[in-house]
């Protein structure tokens, strides 16, 4: 913002003219020179200084140059250059009296270098000619991260923001041999470079046009480069403002050394502009032309802070704030509150806000995970503005937006033994994420009370202040917003609408996924545990469960070969993988039964990092993945009744309502005809469905554009129309699928560090958060499911094996004793 303001961007009015020196800046330059004549020296290079001490207590500069010929003798002397070459010449001091306090001051001061590129070459460009500009930002800035500087050594430092290294300055290195790290999409500039277009920016008239590029991730044609230099930037870490702060209170101007460049403002040019004024203003004493001449010599850096609050105290402004905020802010407030009132009638949730007050709602029966009140601390009164205008949406926006947190139980022994404790995950920026889990399971168990009988034979729908925000009209406004905004720009249509939205969540970063997916498989679907019931009283809970046992990589091998087992998968058979994610599934098919493994996706990063896994494995004779629509692959006549299995592990969530049929006609097409289709899908219960399909929600809006979690009367009806498909089996891991997310949540917490260093920040932090507690409630309040289905066309013979007696029979329930012994 303040570099919008230094160039008077902002403006609606009066906007200036910004102008360059007719004939590039060497003709201002010479310009000066002539005014100056003798007293000006060009091209002489300062290399060494020596401190002359004077009887008064002042003292004078000896300057010197190539070859230890000197310049002159100096009152003042300003170093308009970096810091490292302040240092070095500071540094060279013969007499040792150059305050050894400020070359530690300036050597604080970090830089890194940056390779510069000028050149001809329009592929560093926008593609459209008409987008164009002076400066023009290029690259894949969903990768907007962090990078760690490294010292001469090599050895890693302080961190910089990738932001701050966008600028240049002088050469600073004087080897090129070690600079190839700062070009190429994994070099310096990973998320992001600049191209600048100088025909624009300097007013060239050239037959060629002329760019400078800065850490291109791609180098430019070389018959069209004209220059290739590694130029330095200051890097803002920490120690460089501490090191800053330091030169401009203690040392600026003392012993007539003056310190002027971009590093002693943010590194723009205006900044090393604006330092340059302010050392020759204080020490002529004479104002800039267009500075205010009775308070400051320099046009003073706009003060933000102080600019709003002087803004903001006028009445208009006063006013403008409690027509836009308080207004609003007591409105809605006023109809959350009675919403909620309505809403939560079991259990009890808390809302602390800042003036000290609590809102509270319920009976403080036990009601979702545990008897104990769920405390939401309110940070921001917006909190109830997006509620109101946004319903569930809006309570989501406002997490991520940190306007509120659960707060932790006080004691460790409080939390439901079935959700865990939060191990070192609790903090101010996420808060509680147990706690997250507890208030959806309160919403769920309070949406779901009284339900029976109500529901409608024709909509599959049912009225509740939860269900649907009865008694939060004007939330209605905003969810229809919602809805049409997800109805037209989310739609998995084969035109590209399903690549964008796969893209959106499926592209954010390898990386990302490897902090909390399991280190084996890769496997991005519910894991299946070795899991037994609780008996009612075991531990004195009451309440029903499973009781889980063995790491995350066992209960994700455990489900691949659930999934290979129901397919009745045979050696050598040929194996289509739809939604193939990171090629767990395609790899123990064909390490296991020989498989011939088809993978497809529309996910390229996926792509790129499931086959290293298969190079790595050795197994590329028998896996093949592409990037390609199932529907383009399905008309392909090469394909048609080739595999023997298809599986699709949680794809079908992608592919949409109107799109079920599709998918299942797709299948029929690949599929031999005495095939079998495994499908593991999360599903929406019937009595939900309805509303659902009407409605948007936080997943399918957020997390996974465009999703759906299809019932499965739905999806039983797409095999119906659009197939010969039947459905032969069912089994549901919903509750497997519940402490799968507890323990992604886990891992991903616990490597947060890791996280923040890929560049994620604190929203994305609650917004993963957000999503992974609000998906484990839906499990473990057993309101959505996770089902294993096989289909196959009538008559088929191979699925004999899931009629053993085995199969389709109940284990008898451990007792307690069993229990204990079981989890030992």
């Amino acid at each position: 913002i303040e570099f919008m303001c230094n160039h008077r961007m902002l403006q609606l009015f009066d906007r200036p003219q910004w102008k360059t020196p007719a004939g590039r800046s060497i003709q201002y330059t010479s310009k000066v020179a002539d005014i100056m004549g003798k007293n000006a020296h060009t091209s002489t290079p300062i290399v060494k200084l020596n401190k002359i001490a004077k009887g008064d207590g002042s003292c004078s500069y000896e300057l010197f140059t190539s070859d230890d010929k000197s310049c002159g003798v100096f009152d003042d002397v300003i170093f308009a250059c970096h810091s490292p070459q302040a240092v070095e010449i500071l540094s060279s001091d013969e007499s040792k009296t150059v305050d050894p306090n400020l070359i530690q001051a300036l050597d604080k001061i970090e830089y890194g270098d940056n390779v510069v590129y000028v050149h001809s070459d329009p592929a560093l460009m926008p593609k459209r000619k008409a987008a164009w500009g002076s400066w023009n930002c290029m690259g894949k800035s969903e990768f907007l991260s962090t990078h760690r500087q490294k010292d001469g050594s090599g050895n890693k430092k302080k961190e910089a923001m990738e932001g701050a290294a966008s600028g240049f300055g002088n050469k600073l290195s004087k080897e090129d041999s070690d600079t190839q790290h700062l070009e190429g999409e994994n070099g310096r500039m990973r998320a992001v470079y600049v191209t600048y277009y100088i025909n624009r920016l300097q007013n060239l008239t050239t037959s060629t046009d002329v760019f400078v590029s800065l850490n291109p991730h791609t180098a430019p044609n070389p018959e069209m480069v004209y220059r290739r230099q590694i130029m330095a930037h200051p890097q803002f870490t920490r120690e460089t403002l501490d090191g800053r702060k330091e030169i401009k209170d203690k040392f600026q101007g003392k012993d007539g050394l003056w310190f002027c460049g971009a590093y002693m403002g943010h590194g723009f040019h205006e900044d090393g502009c604006r330092a340059g004024f302010e050392v020759a203003t204080a020490i002529n004493q004479v104002p800039l032309p267009w500075a205010n001449k009775e308070s400051s010599l320099v046009l003073p850096t706009p003060d933000l802070a102080k600019f709003t609050f002087e803004q903001n105290n006028t009445f208009f402004r006063r006013l403008k704030h409690f027509l836009t905020y308080r207004v609003p802010v007591a409105v809605c407030k006023a109809f959350v509150v009675r919403f909620l009132k309505a809403a939560i009638t079991k259990g009890e949730l808390v809302l602390k806000l800042n003036d000290g007050s609590l809102l509270s709602f319920g009976d403080s029966s036990p009601c979702g995970a545990d008897a104990h009140p769920v405390t939401a601390r309110v940070f921001d009164d917006w909190f109830f503005v997006k509620i109101a205008t946004e319903y569930d949406l809006g309570l989501a926006r406002s997490y991520m937006s940190g306007q509120f947190v659960v707060e932790a139980l006080e004691k460790k022994e409080d939390y439901p033994w079935t959700l865990g404790f939060p191990e070192g995950e609790v903090n101010k920026v996420i808060g509680d994420p147990v706690g997250l889990t507890r208030l959806f399971l309160l919403f769920v168990g309070n949406r779901d009370i009284g339900t029976v009988g109500v529901r409608s034979s024709k909509q599959h729908t049912y009225g509740n202040a939860l269900a649907n925000a009865s008694g939060l009209a004007i939330s209605k406004i905003g969810s229809m917003l919602n809805y049409l905004k997800f109805k037209i720009f989310m739609d998995n249509s084969e035109k590209g609408g399903s690549l964008k939205n796969i893209h959106a969540h499926y592209d954010i970063s390898n990386d990302l996924f490897r902090t909390f997916l399991d280190k084996e498989t890769l496997m991005y679907s519910s894991a299946i545990y070795d899991a037994v019931a609780q008996p009612p009283a075991l531990m004195g809970q009451p309440s029903p469960g499973l009781r889980f046992k063995g790491t995350l990589e066992e209960a994700q091998w455990r489900k691949l070969d659930t999934l290979c087992d129901r397919a009745q998968i045979l050696p050598g058979q040929t194996l289509l993988d739809i939604g193939f994610g990171w090629g767990g599934l395609s790899i123990h098919a064909a390490k296991k039964y020989g498989c011939k493994v088809t993978g497809i996706t529309l996910s390229v990063e996926q792509k790129a990092l499931a086959e290293e896994r298969v190079e790595k494995e050795g197994l590329g004779h028998l896996i093949n993945f592409e990037v390609v629509d199932y529907r383009i692959f399905a008309r392909r006549q090469d394909n048609q009744g080739k595999f023997d299995r298809v599986i699709s592990c949680e794809m079908i969530e992608a592919v949409g309502h109107e799109h079920l049929g599709e998918f299942f006609w797709a299948v029929e097409q690949v599929l031999k005809y005495d095939g079998v289709l495994v499908m593991e899908a999360i599903t929406t219960p019937e009595a939900r469905y309805e509303t659902y399909l009407r409605s948007t929600d936080f997943i399918n809006t957020i997390i996974f554009p465009g999703s759906l979690c299809p019932s499965l009367h739905a999806l039983v009806d797409a095999s119906y129309k659009w197939s010969t498909l039947s459905l032969e089996h069912i089994d549901n891991i919903g509750l497997h699928y519940a402490e799968t997310l507890a323990e992604w949540r886990r891992r991903f917490n616990g490597k947060e560090d890791v996280v923040r260093k890929m560049g994620f920040d604190d929203v994305f932090l609650r917004v993963w958060n957000y999503y992974l507690t609000y998906c484990e409630a839906g499990f473990r309040s057993q309101t959505e499911n996770c089902l294993i289905l096989v289909f196959s066309r009538p008559g088929n013979k191979a699925l004999m094996p899931l009629c053993e007696s085995r199969a389709v029979t109940q284990m008898e329930s451990f007792t307690e004793e069993e229990v204990e012994a079981w989890l030992e």
